[in-house]
This record gives structure tokens, C-alpha cells and sequence, in this order.
């Protein structure tokens, strides 16, 4: 047997099929180009390359799109009938457990892969990721720490670990190590998105304008050229501008760089195009018919629940658009996946659906609901994925729900909770001013 980049056994005699798939792996771990056409090269070099098999089905359930169910499908089926070796089948395992809703036995799996063969930095990232989405913060933090251990500094896959690392970190929030193992990954590699992203989240947890912007900013000839996670770190620059005031610098990175073709259909890129135009709408900005463009594509996902951090963010997009029989149709669906024994079941239940029902309160006007609904679940929230910042948008709303709805108590709480995180934020200081002018206001 050949042995991949990292010297991992694999479960083919083809050299050129090992070649194409070291090329995958180059391009998993960057986010970069198109792994699955190099991993589809690989498997046409040896279609019994049961470790191509696996990475492809690995790749393909993490994108948390049921589009991809029939790939995933054939991916799974074919490779259980191809050679692998013992580490192989554990990661088609894993894809299998993700394919069939069991996201934390499949994260689990692949963490235990790469615990026993630390060497394994697909398994590392594939588990890294499946933190991200499970809101697994420590583990998030601690599975590319124990990685380390087997890499040398300069050696091939180092930077890409100790980016992750740092993601984990931040989260963490152990900002201090986080921007100074993300600077180095960089530094090592500055073509790696996951390390930019990871400093870009410190920069966006202090409210740290100054620094965040030109480090995205100026270092973006580096990370965003075919990328296929350049949007995200796009998204991030335009959250620092939406802090400064900039609305048209805001509006412009959406239509140029977070959602320059309105009808791609990439789950994840809808996501944060439902978090910056709500975060928009909040603020009572004009946003054309930029919602309506996104609802469309959320349409025929909208019955999915797939995942509930992604039903929360389509509901956001038909409300934003004014399309409530949508909304309410992603919410009957969120409420039969509720009542699943699955993880997704789980998420939905008690984190996913209350959030989803709070927002259908605040457009409707029903400021109180919105308020409670959010606070009784926001310390929780991790459980649904995503990130801080990603999650940030629970409090904002919580806030501006509490602004309109006259709650002075709760505003100036939730202000001052925010400005004590973010001192240097320009938008923690105008939230806080409009909280204390309500507050001014109502004992008048």
C-alpha cells in the first residue's frame, strides 16, 4: 500500500490515484477549487480506492445539504464495496452516521480516528468541522491540539492543524493564543482561509475595527482567489463595516463577494446571506430585493429539516422577504423534526424552534415574545453550531426586539452585556445610546 501526505496508509497500489488524492486533500484543507473532481480523478485512476470513497462521502454530508443525498449515497455504497483498511472503513463509518442524522457519533468517530492515528489530518478537520456544526466548543478546541503532537513545525499539514486550533481558541475565548497561532498558520501559509478566518473571529469578538479590517482586507489576495470559503471570510469584513456604520461598503460586499450570483446553490453561502441582510433589517435598512433573490433559493430547502441552524437562517430570509406561508411552512417542518429522537430532533427541540418562533414574533410585532422566547434559550444556543458571531444575531435581535417593544430594563441589559464585550465597538455604543435613550424616554 501507498501512503498519503501525511503518511497515512491508503488502501491503493496506484500512484497516480494516491496522487490525485493528496491533491483532494490539499484542496479539502484549504477549502480551495474542487476536491470532489480530484477525488473523482483519483477514484477513475483506481475505482476501488476505498479511503477516496470515504473522504468524498465525508465531504459531501458536512455540507448539510440534502441535495447531496444521492451522492452521498453512491459514495457510501460503492466504497463499502471497495478495499479499505481499518482507518478507512472508521471514516466511512462516520460519513454513514452523518448521513443517517447521528452527527455526534459520526464526529465522535472520526475524533477517536484521529486521537489513534494523529497523523490524520482529514479525520482531524472532518472532526474539527463536525464540532463547529454541533457547538462542541472545547472539543473544538482541544482535537487539532492533540494533533499537534504528531506534526513538526514547517512540516506538511502543521499550519493547517494549528489553524483549526486557533478557530477552537477563539471560541474558546483564549483570544490571545488564538490570533497568535492563526497569525503563524498564516504566515506558514497565507493561502489558508480557515487560520484568516480564525484571527478574523478575534478581531470581531473585541470589536477590533482597526485591526480586523485590513487584516482581511490586506490579506485577501492571498485567501479569497478559488476559494470556495472566501464568502464567509467576505462576510466577516462586511460585519466590521456594518459595526463602523458603512451600510453602502455593506451592501456592497454583499452583492460583490458574499452573494455575487444570487441563484448559487451553496447552503452555507445562503446562511450568511440570511445573517447580514437580517442583521440589516434590524437596523431598518433598505434592502431592495435582495431578500426576495434569497428566499427563492431557500424554497426548495425549505421543508428540509435538515439542521435546525439552517432552518433558523431560512426563516430569516422569508420573513426579510415578506413570504410568512414560507416561514410557516419551514416552521411546521421544524416542529414534526422536533419530535425525531435524532440529533437534529435534539437541536430543533430545544434550541432550534424556540429561536425560530421568536423570530416569527418579532416581525409580527410581538417584542415580549421575541425577547423571552431568545433569553430563555440563548445560554444554550451553543448546542445548535455555529459560532459566536453566527450566534451574536440571537442577542441583537433580543435587543432591537426589546428597543421597539419599549423594554428599557432589558435593552440597557442586553446593551451594556454588549459594550462591556466589544468597548471599541462603534454599533455597541450607538446600541447602548438608543438603550439609554429609552430609558430616558420611558421615565419622562
Amino acid at each position: 500500500m501507498l501512503k498519503d501526505r501525511y503518511g497515512n496508509l491508503a488502501s491503493t497500489q496506484s500512484q497516480a490515484a494516491m496522487d490525485r488524492y493528496n491533491e483532494a486533500l490539499d484542496l479539502i484543507r484549504l477549502y480551495r477549487g474542487d476536491p470532489i473532481a480530484a477525488l473523482d480523478a483519483a477514484l477513475t485512476e483506481d475505482p476501488d480506492f476505498g479511503g477516496a470513497w470515504a473522504a468524498r462521502a465525508g465531504l459531501l454530508v458536512q455540507q448539510t445539504d440534502k441535495a447531496y443525498a444521492e451522492e452521498t449515497a453512491k459514495s457510501l455504497r460503492a466504497g463499502a464495496a471497495s478495499n479499505l483498511n481499518e482507518r478507512e472503513a472508521k471514516h466511512l463509518q462516520a460519513a454513514q452516521d452523518w448521513a443517517e442524522g447521528r452527527y455526534l457519533d459520526g464526529t465522535a468517530r472520526l475524533a477517536r480516528i484521529a486521537q489513534e492515528n494523529p497523523r490524520d489530518a482529514l479525520a482531524v478537520q472532518y472532526a474539527h468541522v463536525g464540532c463547529f456544526f454541533l457547538g462542541l466548543q472545547s472539543e473544538l478546541r482541544d482535537w487539532p491540539l492533540q494533533a499537534l503532537r504528531a506534526f513538526k513545525p514547517g512540516e506538511d499539514g502543521y499550519s493547517y492543524i494549528q489553524g483549526m486550533a486557533a478557530f477552537g481558541l477563539e471560541e474558546c475565548g483564549d483570544y490571545a493564543r488564538a490570533d497568535l497561532y492563526g497569525r503563524q498558520a498564516v504566515e506558514a501559509d497565507p493561502r489558508d482561509g480557515w487560520a484568516v478566518h480564525a484571527v478574523a473571529h478575534v478581531n470581531e469578538m473585541r470589536g477590533d475595527l482597526d485591526v480586523g479590517i485590513p487584516w482581511l482586507a490586506d490579506n485577501a489576495q492571498y485567501w479569497a482567489p478559488d476559494s470556495g470559503f472566501a464568502y464567509h471570510n467576505w462576510w466577516h469584513l462586511a460585519l466590521l463595516h456594518l459595526d463602523r456604520g458603512d451600510v453602502a461598503q455593506v451592501l456592497k460586499f454583499y452583492d460583490e463577494k458574499v452573494r455575487p450570483n444570487a441563484d448559487a446553490q451553496v447552503v452555507l453561502e445562503w446562511i450568511d446571506a440570511s445573517a447580514l441582510l437580517w442583521r440589516l433589517h434590524l437596523e431598518g435598512v433598505d434592502v431592495g430585493d435582495r431578500f426576495e433573490k434569497l428566499a427563492a433559493c431557500w424554497r426548495r430547502a425549505s421543508e428540509d429539516a435538515f439542521y435546525a441552524f439552517n432552518d433558523l437562517h431560512a426563516i430569516m430570509a422569508f420573513l426579510g422577504a415578506g413570504h410568512g406561508v414560507d416561514a410557516e411552512r419551514t416552521l411546521r417542518a421544524m416542529r414534526a423534526a422536533a419530535a425525531d429522537g435524532g440529533d437534529n430532533g435534539y437541536m430543533t427541540r430545544k434550541v432550534g424552534l424556540p429561536l425560530a418562533e421568536a423570530f416569527m414574533a418579532f416581525e409580527a410585532g410581538r417584542y415580549n415574545e421575541c425577547v423571552e422566547k431568545i433569553a430563555a434559550v440563548r445560554g444554550i444556543a451553543q448546542r445548535f453550531g455555529g459560532s459566536h458571531a453566527q450566534r451574536d444575531i440571537l442577542t441583537l435581535t433580543a435587543l432591537h426586539a426589546a428597543l421597539r417593544g419599549g423594554m428599557a430594563a432589558s435593552a440597557e441589559a442586553f446593551a451594556a452585556e454588549r459594550l462591556a464585550h466589544k468597548p471599541q465597538s462603534p454599533w455597541a455604543g450607538r446600541l447602548s445610546r438608543q438603550a439609554r435613550e429609552l430609558s430616558a424616554k420611558r421615565a419622562a
